[in-house]
């Protein structure tokens, strides 16, 4: 591609990201800065930010990939339901008390909050180590979606679109930080939305209008206009599956969590969820890309797609002109920059703060401690970057196993940590455990097609991890769990208070 006016409009973008990530990093003096923003952002930044960490390069490119080979399933099995269920769910269950006890306690990770509320650093430990897993395998299906839009934006390769990626957003999250990150992400959701809009403006029309779409691809295959299908496609146990991981299951992501922690004062919260939902609506948009092409396809006006992952940059590149292509492909990569950038705060934060600082007992002093987590985000970029030469063809469901993993180790423990006081070390360590080892096992054995469960392998194992945590706090002794408010500050945080155990 490289057409002149797309390149502009992309040096134009970069250079508000860039200069965001650079007012940013004035701003960062500490270690609390770089990873909580130093607690000072605002609900709509928050809310921005928490929406377009989930909108990611498994939403704008790997689901439109989805979308041209299953028509409505995936959008109406993810983001038009699942995904916005989620944003009331877990702000509902996690938001305030989690922020309560982060400011409380001077929690700063995920491992933070877990080690506070259980009193135990084997949950510290075993924590990281699932964030490290977790979220390295995600920023791999992160990269390969930026250097497939990069790949299209330049006419390059796709190695230095991959390499365009990283230099760019590893910039401004190393040196920015978390205020970096939210401030960019904000911007980026706007983008994202602008984009959303202007595929259905622009798309229908050539393939006859959203009608004449819909009646192509029923007439190919009925059930590409159906939620679900039995025979093709996503069928009704998959449809259940991504409403245990993504409508339920997102307690379980740190990059969705950590948010939490960032926000000025904990009523901000309230109105947070329902601005992130609402422009989640909007940016579903996008997804219609893929079906769109399809329907383009099946009429005849385009060759078909060999890989479904470009269904999105040959929409761009078949039915746009080179402005509103550019607009676009800004908003596919920004919904990938947004979440990616986030990926690198996170498990940077965690080698810093959880790895060096508590679990190796490494003295930092402030400065130290933001320059050990820029150090560990360059670290985290190269490496993931290196694994993300070669990645596998379907983006979604490599992100997809990455977001199941996380679910079951992390979900269930978070939860019950801070809303059911019978919760206790032994319970929340053998749920973690076994939730994520379950979750690698079953996903390995489906893929070498060992076995075909009807539940998704991540949706199995959440299950099972929830069951585990009740099962063993219940057979173990009640712990006595300091961390968690009386009764007053936990009705006003959205905690559950410790039991009375005089």
């Amino acid at each position: 591609m490289g057409h002149p006016v797309i390149i502009g409009i992309f040096v134009a973008y970069f250079a508000i990201v860039l200069g965001l990530g650079y007012m940013a990093s004035r701003t960062q003096k500490n270690m609390t800065d770089f990873i909580v923003a130093g607690r000072q952002m605002g609900p709509i930044l928050v809310a921005f930010s928490t929406c377009a960490t989930i909108a990611s390069g498994f939403f704008f490119v790997g689901l439109p990939g989805l979308c041209y080979n299953l028509g409505y399933q995936p959008l109406l099995s993810l983001p038009a339901v699942n995904a916005i269920l989620a944003y009331v769910v877990v702000f509902g269950l996690l938001a305030k008390p989690m922020r309560y006890l982060s400011e409380k306690h001077g929690a700063l990770t995920v491992p933070d909050l877990f080690q506070t509320l259980y009193e135990n650093k084997h949950i510290r430990t075993l924590c990281s180590t699932i964030i490290l897993i977790g979220i390295f395998v995600y920023m791999v299906s992160q990269w390969a979606a930026m250097g497939i839009m990069f790949q299209t934006l330049l006419g390059s390769t796709y190695i230095v679109g991959l390499l365009v990626g990283v230099v760019i957003v590893g910039g401004y999250c190393t040196f920015g930080g978390q205020t970096g990150n939210i401030y960019n992400d904000a911007f980026q959701m706007v983008v994202m939305m602008f984009g959303g809009i202007l595929v259905i403006l622009f798309g229908f029309d050539h393939v006859g209008g959203f009608t004449q779409m819909n009646i192509t691809l029923g007439k190919a295959r009925p059930e590409l206009l159906l939620p679900f299908s039995d025979t093709y496609g996503l069928s009704f146990w998959t449809f259940i599956s991504f409403f245990l991981l993504y409508a339920v299951g997102t307690v379980g992501q740190p990059q969705f969590t950590t948010r939490f922690y960032t926000i000025r004062k904990v009523d901000m919260l309230r109105w947070a969820p329902a601005i992130a939902a609402s422009c989640y609506f909007v940016i579903t948009f996008f997804l219609f890309s893929g079906m769109i092409y399809r329907a383009a396809v099946l009429q005849g006006k385009v060759p078909a797609l060999t890989n479904p992952d470009l269904a999105v940059s040959q929409y761009i590149v078949t039915f746009m002109n080179p402005t509103m292509a550019g607009l676009v492909l800004a908003a596919a990569v920004a919904a990938i920059m947004s979440t990616v950038s986030t990926f690198i705060v996170v498990p940077a934060s965690t080698v810093t703060r959880d790895i060096l600082e508590q679990g190796m007992g490494k003295k930092l002093s402030e400065s130290q401690g933001l320059w050990y987590s820029r150090f560990a985000s360059i670290a985290i970029c190269v490496l993931t970057v290196l694994l993300a030469i070669k990645p596998p063809d379907l983006i979604a469901w490599l992100g997809n196993a990455a977001f199941g993993f996380l679910s079951a180790s992390l979900g269930p423990a978070l939860v019950a940590g801070v809303r059911w006081r019978r919760a206790n070390w032994q319970g929340a360590l053998a749920s973690m455990f076994i939730g994520g080892g379950l979750a690698l096992v079953l996903y390995f054995m489906k893929t070498a097609k060992m076995i075909a469960p009807k539940l998704d392998t991540g949706a199995i194992a959440f299950l099972v991890s929830i069951v585990v945590m009740i099962v063993v706090s219940l057979m173990t002794s009640e712990q006595v769990r300091s961390a968690l408010p009386d009764k007053k500050k936990a009705k006003a945080a959205g905690a559950i208070p410790a039991p009375d155990h005089s």
